[in-house]
């Protein structure tokens, strides 16, 4: 247990954090009767103290004689960024001879392509390396962005993406859908300097759509920014459905591949800034309920109380897992995991 503990330091904190929950009754879930919500004991995860001194070493210690508080979105990236590397290595995929760990993006573009798109338009097309591991498959999607230039072949990048970050300061975003829109609209770049690079600085046209689709879409709304005064909040509500449906404009070949999507959690963040605060959760259990968590108190809560939770409506992240046809393994009515 040590050696795996030793080898697997992140892998090993969630096996233990998972032990301590009592796992309800599949059966129970998948019948028409109406299921009990039975809560356990309380416990802190005191698992994860290794892992959270890895992610802040050198975080100087509050008034309280306790680590100040982190954001939660860059918490996520880190514990996924670990995930990945070991599920990795326990699969025997190792980076490098000096023991090196893998990236989950390489900047190395080694890949180029002539790729043919939609009425025949061709760009040259750089694919990022990418190691795939069991997390990157639920998670992981891909991004294609191509910049147009006058007078220029298009130039496509294919990139990896674990999850999005979306935008919400610009008025014109009220909604996820909003900000999706907006993820995908083409935007200018003035002194472009291209491939040739014979005409100069240029103004080019950047844009950038899903190219396959992640089982498990996590969206990251960017309530805070940083300047010269520090960090800012915005407070605004950014509305959501209980159903997501992207849209064929933010796809780069809409096929028949489902782009229907259910929420599945959100986190709120309570407080003025990413130091302070507090965090909320809410989660869709099995049986289709949903629950809220505040540290020890969880509770039952409807949804509609989810989409209007005035807290700050959807935190930095929510989550949302694809539709797709009804299997043996079915416990959600109408969806699959």
């Amino acid at each position: 247990m040590s050696d795996q503990k030793i080898g697997y330091p992140t892998l090993h904190t969630f096996v233990e954090f998972i032990s301590e929950f009592d796992m309800p009754d599949v059966l129970s879930a998948k019948s028409n009767v109406k299921v009990t919500l039975e809560s356990g004991k309380s416990f802190s995860p005191i698992m994860f103290d290794a892992v959270l001194k890895r992610f802040t070493p050198d975080l100087p210690i509050g008034i309280s004689s306790r680590p100040r508080q982190e954001d939660a979105q860059e918490f996520l990236s880190f514990i996924m960024d670990q995930m990945h590397d070991e599920l990795l290595k326990l699969d025997g995929i190792f980076a490098s001879t000096d023991g090196g760990k893998v990236p989950l993006i390489s900047s190395s573009e080694d890949d180029v392509w002539e790729t043919v798109g939609p009425k025949n338009r061709s760009a040259i097309t750089r694919t990022q390396s990418f190691i795939p591991s069991r997390l990157s498959t639920i998670f992981g999607g891909q991004l294609r962005s191509v910049v147009k230039a006058r007078g220029n072949k298009a130039s496509a990048t294919v990139q990896p993406f674990l999850l999005l970050h979306l935008d919400i300061f610009p008025e014109s975003v009220n909604t996820i859908e909003d900000a999706l829109h907006l993820f995908a609209a083409p935007e200018t770049l003035e002194g472009y300097r291209t491939s040739a690079g014979k005409a100069g600085l240029v103004s080019a046209c950047k844009s950038v759509k899903l190219q396959k689709l992640s089982k498990v879409m996590i969206l990251h709304l960017m309530r805070f920014s940083y300047g010269s005064e520090g960090s800012t909040k915005l407070h605004k509500p950014v509305h959501f459905p209980l159903e997501l449906v992207l849209g064929h404009e933010l796809i780069v070949s809409p096929s028949s591949e489902s782009r229907r999507y259910e929420l599945v959690a959100t986190i709120t963040h309570h407080g003025q800034g990413p130091s302070e605060g507090h965090y909320t959760a809410n989660a869709k259990c099995s049986s289709g309920r949903w629950l809220h968590y505040d540290d020890a108190s969880v509770m039952a809560v409807t949804p509609n109380k989810v989409l209007h939770d005035r807290a700050y409506l959807m935190g930095p992240s929510t989550s949302w897992k694809r539709k797709q046809k009804l299997d043996s393994l079915e416990i959600l009515p109408k969806s699959r995991w």
